[in-house]
């Protein structure tokens, strides 16, 4: 008999065996179902049948198959390994770039994450990216520490044309880099006017932006002073989306709305 290891390298060996199993154990699938699902040969299909009934981890049931309580128990604990090496191996090393609080997301949850990172012929191209998705929605949610100000500039064009729905929370840290640079005020004095940007006084822990469906977050390395970026990472998944929008909510709710009148003191501060 098969040691416990050496079962599940005969699982893992072959995708196919895999995938007829997790069909199987969605609902009873018959021969002729497998093969145009899974487009598989006849002779694959036949071969990969006769090895899990020989394992007993299904059974025939009239003209289809239907999972046995061991192969349910088997693909229980292999399904979610499985799909947490695929949320790495999509990541690569892009895993290391989380930042700390973003560690808490199911990686399984990661799997059709896309990750963009700069190119030789375009160092820009994950901010570009960013970008053209924030230019696309109808409403945008940002959570910084920073803000960079051609990413200012968008979201208040956006925002005064009626074409974006915007709320944000910035770090209060970044109103001493508008003290040193007073020409990136004006967007932040119309935010403030409307009531639409918030400033959490505090460390925020992630640079990310939710416009409509996706979540945006940047990806890097921070110290106490800076936080380099190595990409940005862009997903659609539903449990991503309600870590963001549980992460923004709460610090949300611990800032204060931006006052105009503390922009109108930075210009005047000596």
């Amino acid at each position: 008999m098969d040691s416990p290891l050496e079962r599940i390298a005969f699982l893992a060996r072959s995708e196919t065996r895999v995938a007829v199993l997790r069909a199987v154990a969605e609902r009873d699938r018959t021969r002729g179902e497998l093969r145009e699902e899974l487009a598989a040969s006849r002779t694959t299909l036949a071969r990969v049948l006769n090895e899990l009934e020989d394992r007993d981890w299904i059974r025939r049931t009239g003209a289809g198959y239907v999972t046995t309580p061991a192969a349910d128990a088997i693909l229980g604990q292999f399904v979610p390994l499985l799909e947490t090496m695929q949320g790495l191996a999509n990541l690569g090393e892009a895993v290391d770039w989380l930042p700390p609080s973003a560690r808490s997301i199911d990686v399984r949850d990661l799997r059709d994450a896309e990750v963009t990172t700069s190119t030789a012929g375009n160092p820009a191209k994950p901010f570009d990216r960013g970008l053209a998705v924030i230019r696309k929605a109808d409403h945008y949610r940002g959570l910084t520490s920073t803000a960079i100000p051609r990413y200012t500039e968008v979201i208040r064009d956006e925002f005064a044309a009626g074409r974006l729905d915007v709320e944000g929370v910035i770090e209060a840290s970044f109103l001493a880099e508008l003290h040193v640079q007073p020409e990136r005020i004006p967007p932040w004095r119309d935010f403030a006017q409307a009531g639409v940007k918030y400033v959490y006084h505090g460390r925020v822990p992630v640079d990310m932006h939710v416009a409509d469906e996706t979540v945006l977050l940047w990806l890097g390395e921070r110290d106490e002073d800076d936080f380099e970026v190595y990409g940005l990472m862009e997903s659609t998944n539903p449990a991503v989306r309600s870590w963001a929008e549980s992460l923004y909510d709460e610090y949300r709710r611990g800032s204060e709305p931006l006052d105009p009148a503390t922009l109108t003191a930075l210009t005047h501060e000596e």
